[in-house]
């Protein structure tokens, strides 16, 4: 697994440049703070506000990021389960419980998918913090979306040794979600689920 992160918001990252995108996963901000970039599996999506505050999804390499962390894999390890949690520290929680329960190292980093059928969900899209940027918009560093009853995918990236660099300051993960029909895509702020999915854990 590999991580990169800067202090400010330029962007220092040319996701063109990663030499080997093959099963190729990550996560970051778009541009100058203007959206979210996903990758899954080697497909990179990312994601901005328009006029109008809808969350527009587009594919492409030539993309760059302020901070950017990623991992390639290529061996995963699937569990099919019912699941239930209220917010995003119970997820985690869950997730560590799964980990302990199947003899995964929790110590290491490592990469979670989970595909299913999500109750409640907010997500946010990252906009810029400068009037010189392309999609700025006075008084909003964010646009949220609320959604219910959605299918998609939540890519997580764990780990308990890199707070505040690419997980939040108070948690040991950060987590994205591409919805099934690929038009919706962000930060996962908040969610609630209680019924069927698929749990995948990288391997090493």
């Amino acid at each position: 697994m590999y991580s990169m992160g800067k202090e400010n918001f330029a962007p220092h990252i040319k996701l063109d440049t990663i030499s080997n995108k093959k099963h190729l996963f990550g996560m970051g901000p778009y541009g100058k703070m203007q959206g979210e970039i996903s990758v899954f599996d080697g497909k990179p999506f990312f994601s901005s506000v328009d006029e109008k505050g809808r969350g527009i999804v587009s594919a492409n390499w030539a993309i760059e990021s302020p901070f950017f962390v990623y991992a390639n894999v290529t061996k995963w390890q699937k569990y099919k389960l019912n699941l239930s949690f209220q917010n995003l520290d119970e997820l985690q929680k869950a997730i560590e419980n799964l980990a302990k329960e199947k003899g995964h190292v929790t110590e290491n980093p490592f990469v979670i998918k989970i595909k299913g059928n999500f109750d409640q969900l907010t997500t946010h899209i990252v906009m810029p913090r400068s009037t010189e940027i392309p999609g700025y918009q006075a008084n909003k560093k964010q646009a949220d979306y609320n959604f219910e009853q959605i299918e998609g995918e939540i890519l997580v990236f764990y780990s308990q040794k890199h707070q505040g660099v690419y997980t939040h300051k108070d948690s040991f993960i950060h987590a994205h979600f591409l919805s099934k029909d690929k038009k919706t895509m962000g930060h996962i702020d908040k969610i609630k689920s209680n019924g069927k999915v698929e749990m995948s854990f990288s391997i090493e």
